[in-house]
């Protein structure tokens, strides 16, 4: 079974530090940071609400259980200009979906739960994109710097079926 959080049903608000949401599918959301993050109005494609996490920010997903594959649908904003951002923004045309390796410094992912911990740098992708992340894992922790926001638009995960 597929699972779907669009976050189109939250209201729109600031996750202050240490404050703890909770969805109607089973996710516990949690910003440990003291810069801002929250759900706000989509900023790029469709109409709707996001999270977005935002600079030097720390946002905590927790799910009800373990997760086996997740599918994240994001895109990432900088008013920065890096050489290459800049270079690759130059020349793509504005509908297209751009993924590239992340600089070390713009934000990671840290997924953990059974027992272990992997921290992988985070794609950037001007437009939205989709990542898949293989489990098992419990929690996602998207960690961002100085650089921009993260915006995420949807999360599709299986749960873990064991026998």
């Amino acid at each position: 079974m597929i699972y779907e959080e669009r976050f189109s049903h939250i209201e729109r608000q600031f996750l202050w530090h240490r404050q703890t949401l909770c969805t109607s599918t089973g996710l516990s959301i949690r910003s440990n940071s003291t810069s801002w993050s929250g759900f706000h109005e989509a900023f790029k494609g469709e109409d709707g609400t996001e999270l977005v996490i935002g600079e030097h920010s720390d946002v905590e997903i927790t799910f009800a259980q373990e997760v086996e594959s997740l599918r994240l649908e994001y895109y990432v904003v900088s008013d920065q200009h890096f050489d290459v951002i800049h270079m690759l923004l130059d020349t793509t045309p504005d509908d297209c979906c751009l993924t590239y390796p992340a600089a070390h410094n713009f934000y990671w992912l840290t997924l953990s739960g059974s027992g272990f911990i992997e921290c992988l740098p985070g794609p950037v992708a001007t437009q939205p994109c989709q990542q898949t992340l293989e489990g098992p894992f419990r929690r996602l922790t998207i960690s961002t710097s100085k650089v921009g926001t993260v915006h995420i638009r949807k999360l599709e995960w299986t749960r873990t079926c064991r026998h």
